[in-house]
């Protein structure tokens, strides 16, 4: 038996179409991030510029690995006290100006910001790097 081969155009046209495929994939996953992401830093200056203000208690903070212009992202466990005298535990993952890290040690107390969205409450720390 003699094996046949596929025409090398037919290759090469195989090897186009399954580039532009992942090309485009990519492109859209990168453009659907990068909207995630532009909601998300537009979410947080609303809520820090139209938010309640409160008062939080540190738990914990956890540095993670992603940094944002030099500055280090943390996982910050609190306790918040609203103005009305309700309690809350949260925890807020957000980048803290690396000459503020020492505000933000455990047992310390920081300003928040709060705002309802989607029916469910959302916070973040006053003093925040924000780009």
């Amino acid at each position: 038996m003699e094996a046949r081969c596929m025409p090398l155009t037919t290759v090469v046209m195989i090897i186009i179409i399954f580039s532009l495929f992942t090309a485009s994939l990519t492109i859209a996953f990168t453009i659907k991030s990068l909207r995630g992401q532009r909601k998300r830093l537009s979410q947080r200056k609303a809520i820090l510029t139209d938010g309640t203000s409160a008062q939080a208690v540190i738990h914990s903070i956890q540095q993670t690995n992603a940094q944002l212009d030099d500055q280090p992202e943390v996982l910050l466990d609190l306790t918040v006290t609203k103005p009305d005298g309700e309690i809350l535990r949260t925890v807020v993952k957000t980048f803290i100006p690396i000459v503020n890290i020492p505000s933000f040690q455990k047992g310390c107390v920081v300003d928040v910001k709060y705002m309802t969205i989607a029916g469910e409450p959302k916070f973040e720390v006053v003093g925040a790097y924000i780009p």
